[in-house]
């Protein structure tokens, strides 16, 4: 293998890494995949620079690439993870709006899931229920919750892991573990 594809390798591998949390908001599995993808494809390029026939000196450089792409990926992951977020609120705003309208003045818990909507207080019309079931859908999320202090969207999950995204209705501000997003929009 030469060289040059040893770099361009290591190369794409880095970006590929840095640019997946553009996706860890809104599309968890692309986020995943170029991730990983990308951790195991500069993972192979650089130690095949590291014990192959490469000078030292091209060897220190590129190390020296790698420890420079962890410390762009650290400081920027924040920023990137925001964006992602962002993206999707701008490309959901319409659909968003429609659910936070219909919960926003319910009193007490609604929580749906699946085709499931528990409403202990039976404030949800038939129609308004139906709208909610196919918003959902639409959303790619996989369950939306209202509660006193605001509507959840679970954008992702897996065991004890929930990624997601909160229009906040409260009037007193959400604690320090919420991140504002824009307006009412936290994560």
């Amino acid at each position: 293998m030469t060289g040059k594809i040893k770099r361009i390798g290591l190369t794409l591998g880095l970006f590929s890494t840095i640019i997946s949390f553009l996706f860890f908001g809104r599309d968890q599995g692309t986020y995943q995949i170029l991730l990983l993808s990308g951790l195991f494809v500069s993972l192979i390029f650089y130690l095949t620079i590291l014990f192959g026939n490469e000078t030292t000196k091209l060897k220190i450089i590129w190390t020296l690439v790698i420890v420079l792409a962890g410390a762009i990926q650290w400081l920027t992951e924040p920023i990137l993870i925001k964006s992602s977020y962002l993206i999707y609120l701008n490309s959901n705003d319409k659909e968003l709006a429609t659910v936070n309208n219909i919960l926003k003045d319910k009193p007490g818990e609604i929580s749906i899931l699946n085709d499931d909507i528990i409403d202990k207080t039976n404030l949800l019309s038939q129609s308004e229920k139906d709208s909610l079931i196919k918003l959902l859908q639409d959303l790619n999320v996989y369950m939306i919750t209202k509660t006193e202090d605001g509507i959840y969207y679970g954008l992702w999950g897996f065991l004890d892991v929930r990624l997601g995204i909160t229009y906040w209705t409260n009037s007193e501000m959400p604690n320090e573990n919420y991140r504002q997003l824009k307006d009412k929009w936290y994560h």
